[in-house]
């Protein structure tokens, strides 16, 4: 599934030595709060379950987009496949189409504006990680999971957990102690322009099939918010694995 991409001053944790890791999980046991390890399996199965997640080959999300502040609003959708697909399109009328995507090598961008663009360095490593697609193979992206203690959001009880992914600075994560749901995350973006912390509220599950997805996200940066509303998701659609292929404009800059 298409991973939420979001300067943070833990981000020298990434570093810390493991030993200071076990301790870290020593004292968590002792304050009652489980491993980070076992919030991240209960998440799977509270979304679906191993099962379902291991026969999922792609998934469809269509919506709204509304930058309220700027007066902004346009359609959404986006498109994640095995084994690390994406595609993501904006329109915004008056800009036109605003496109961002991973071939499984390549991570590009393409907009009227600014034309087209294939990512490098960190920026691409951390494109491409986020793009990983099996989420109940969650161990295989990230080198280290640590439960950091209790937090809240909308008023729920959730556990923080610090994610450090392979590839790209620690991700935090609020999963609900009451669901297992994911309710936050807050990720830092690394770009041309540099770095930015991005946090991302997950709103509004509902059950599709054997899976129970967040149909808001309201994403905050850089002073700004930006609430997605999803009226569709779909499952294992037909949808043409060309779709994910890069448009002719970026294409042109490979060769």
């Amino acid at each position: 599934m298409r991973k939420l991409r979001f300067l943070v001053c833990l981000l020298a944790l990434a570093g810390v030595p493991s030993a200071l890791y076990a301790q870290i999980n020593a004292a968590s046991a002792k304050a009652g709060l489980p491993a980070g390890e076992s919030i991240m399996d209960r998440f799977v199965e509270a979304t679906g379950g191993v099962e379902a997640y291991k026969k999922l080959n792609n998934v469809g999300m269509k919506g709204s987009v509304d930058m309220t502040a700027m007066g902004i609003k346009g359609d959404v959708t986006i498109y994640s496949a095995a084994p690390n697909l994406n595609l993501t399109e904006m329109t915004i009328p008056g800009l036109g189409k605003m496109q961002e995507g991973v071939d499984g090598k390549l991570a590009w961008s393409y907009n009227a504006m600014q034309g087209p663009s294939i990512k490098s360095g960190a920026e691409a490593e951390q494109e491409l990680n986020s793009a990983h697609f099996r989420t109940e193979e969650w161990r295989t992206q990230y080198s280290r999971v640590e439960t950091q203690g209790l937090d809240s959001v909308d008023g729920e009880e959730c556990y923080r957990v610090m994610l450090t992914p392979k590839a790209g600075p620690p991700i935090f994560n609020c999963y609900s102690r009451n669901s297992g749901f994911l309710l936050k995350s807050t990720v830092t973006t690394i770009s041309e322009m540099g770095t930015m912390e991005v946090d991302a509220i997950l709103r509004n599950y509902k059950k599709v099939g054997d899976f129970t997805m967040p149909f808001q996200l309201v994403q905050g940066v850089a002073g700004m918010t930006v609430t997605i509303n999803f009226s569709e998701i779909t499952f294992n659609a037909d949808i043409p694995m060309s779709i994910f292929d890069p448009p002719a404009e970026v294409k042109a800059l490979i060769k």
